[in-house]
């Protein structure tokens, strides 16, 4: 039977965690960039986006490392690739809501939306007005290209990225 997919079956079936944390760190790389090269300032739920990341770049370099230095592991990577694909998934999921907030869709939470306002206190409200730090409301799109914010990329990338790491890890099932 032909392949359907040349570019995922490229790569053998260990590599793939290593593959995928290094797609979450061209996130954070983005992320990092519009951050300290555009000034495009992060919110709270962007920072909460980023850890996600930061955990699917740990777990995947932790378990492509491990697969390359102990080959008999091999027989786990398909679970490991659905671990991935749930912390992906759950990327998406958080990046989806906080792109719902931004379009206002639903309300989000008190404390970073301007709706709220729960957490800003007098010295927070004092460092903006003096120019050292900005007030950034989590409701509000810093930047967008087809209408779409950054968070809704995260999403859009977020799943495709696990539906990648969910088929590679089922892929990897049958042919054991």
């Amino acid at each position: 039977m032909p392949e359907m997919n040349p570019v995922l079956s490229r790569f053998p079936l260990t590599r793939w965690p290593l593959l995928l944390a290094g797609g979450s760190l061209l996130m954070m790389f983005g992320a990092w960039g519009f951050q300290y090269i555009g000034h495009y300032d992060p919110c709270a739920l962007c920072y909460d986006q980023r850890h996600i990341h930061m955990a699917v770049i740990a777990f995947g370099f932790a378990v492509g490392f491990a697969l390359m230095i102990k080959p008999e592991l091999a027989r786990f990577a398909p679970w490991a690739l659905f671990a991935m694909a749930a912390l992906l998934l759950y990327s998406a999921g958080f990046a989806g809501w906080h792109a719902g907030i931004e379009n206002g869709w639903w309300d989000g939470p008190a404390s970073c939306t301007a709706s709220g306002g729960g957490s800003i206190s007098a010295a927070d409200i004092m460092a903006a007005l003096n120019g050292e730090r900005p007030v950034v409301l989590c409701d509000e799109a810093a930047w967008r290209m087809l209408g779409i914010s950054m968070a809704g990329y995260n999403a859009l990338i977020s799943a495709a990225m696990a539906a990648v790491a969910a088929w590679i890890g089922y892929r990897g099932l049958k042919a054991s």
